[in-house]
């Protein structure tokens, strides 16, 4: 997202939905929009950034983890992304991929995100299993599927 852009054309800081996803664990970067329009520095993605930062109050873990996500998505090469990242960062197993060292985000926290994941991940998949019972109409249960008896 682009909150300098989205507060000019249409989305207000307050009503961004950035920090619920954010807090929600939603795998959100920031990036910047139309630079020349929106920005005022020669440096739009750090603007982009510091504003965040000051607007919703994210802490350094916070904004880390945010510039973790956005090497993640980014289109680069496996090779500078495991630069920035380190050598696995594409594991997903809740904190071998994550190299503290280069990415700043506590394992801790990697762990937590991908715990949280996996509980809902379990809930959905329990709550979306087809139960034929559950879907018989009355009708179907007496017998009668066109209800004139």
């Amino acid at each position: 997202m682009s909150p300098l852009s989205n507060n000019a054309l249409f989305l207000t800081f307050e009503r961004n939905p950035f920090p619920h996803f954010f807090a929600r664990g939603l795998n959100v970067s920031l990036s910047t929009d139309d630079p020349l329009q929106f920005h005022y520095t020669k440096e739009p993605l750090i603007e982009e950034y510091s504003i965040a930062s000051q607007i919703w109050k994210f802490s350094a873990a916070d904004m880390c983890e945010i510039s973790r996500n956005s090497v993640r998505h980014s289109g680069w090469e496996m090779q500078t992304k495991r630069h920035w990242l380190g050598h696995c960062y594409h594991e997903r197993d809740g904190g071998t991929g994550n190299d503290v060292e280069k990415t700043n985000v506590p394992d801790r926290r990697i762990r937590f995100r991908h715990e949280t994941l996996m509980e809902e991940q379990e809930i959905m998949l329990r709550h979306s299993q087809y139960t034929p019972d559950v879907f018989l109409s009355p009708l179907a249960e007496s017998g009668s599927a066109s209800g004139s008896g």
